[in-house]
């Protein structure tokens, strides 16, 4: 181990050294320093290309703050490092995303619901042909104040859906006009017939009275059919209807119904009761 010097001595080492100091030698040990310091200055400034990569900067060293604007582009960013974690809330809005930046294979299962969406924010013209389909519909979601006036139209609808018109005894208007029977008659199996029985007459006095007031005399199917429903069908040979044939040479016969609804023959010159009938429309 190399001893200290005696107090004596190491005064007289300063004083040599201190003999030895001049102003040349001070200036050229500044001179000295100063070329050191400012070629590190000049090398921190003139550092060359890719010298400084991403082991030589400290954590949390580059802030937003230091960045340009526009600094990092979509080009300079890593397939999937910005991820939705790393994303403030409305930090990106509609006008920083280019025309189609952000397509259907880039959006979640359901990462858009209907109260992330905007009124108004689906404009039609983004929707391509077939987007919407209905399974895509939640149930319920389309309702009548949600469908424009006159936007269901006949060949759209599915008639089995529909249900059975109503008797048209029963509508106010059928194709423009009143729905009804006149006055004295009564609807029955959608044709009107007189409440009650006329007297007997011959068959042709029964079909011309009948078309004096612009009605007619039913069909045995009409009136059998009628005849529960009426109730008063006359019994014996029953009531007149339009049924006429000719047995030849020259005997002329009507069909008549009875209360029980049978048909029966009569000569045209016998007289039957008889009750006129029209349809339903007037």
């Amino acid at each position: 181990m190399r001893q200290r010097p005696p107090a004596h001595d190491r005064k007289g080492i300063v004083r040599q050294i201190r003999k030895r100091i001049t102003y040349a030698n001070v200036a050229s040990t500044l001179a000295l320093f100063l070329a050191l310091g400012g070629a590190t200055a000049m090398a921190a400034r003139s550092l060359p290309p890719n010298s400084v990569g991403p082991r030589q900067l400290q954590p949390s060293a580059v802030r937003t703050g230091y960045l340009a604007r526009n600094a990092v582009r979509t080009g300079k960013i890593a397939f999937e490092a910005v991820r939705a974690g790393k994303v403030a809330k409305n930090a990106i809005v509609t006008n920083r995303l280019r025309d189609g930046a952000v397509a259907r294979g880039k959006l979640a299962r359901e990462a858009v619901g209907t109260g992330n969406l905007g009124k108004l924010a689906v404009n039609t013209s983004r929707l391509g042909n077939e987007s919407v389909q209905t399974g895509k519909i939640g149930s319920g979601a389309i309702t009548n104040g949600k469908l424009a006036d006159d936007s269901v139209t006949g060949p759209k609808v599915k008639e089995s859906t529909l249900d059975q018109v109503p008797s048209a005894a029963e509508a106010a208007k059928v194709g423009g006009f009143g729905a009804g029977c006149p006055g004295g008659m009564r609807a029955v199996q959608g044709l009107c017939f007189d409440s009650g029985v006329r007297a007997a007459q011959i068959w042709l006095n029964a079909v011309t009275d009948c078309a004096d007031e612009g009605l007619r005399l039913p069909s045995p199917g009409e009136l059998t059919a009628a005849a529960a429903a009426l109730g008063n069908v006359s019994s014996g040979n029953g009531e007149w209807t339009d049924s006429f044939y000719v047995i030849p040479p020259s005997e002329e016969f009507a069909l008549g119904v009875d209360d029980e609804g049978m048909e029966k023959a009569s000569e045209i010159t016998e007289s039957l009761p008889y009750r006129c009938a029209t349809q339903l429309l007037r």
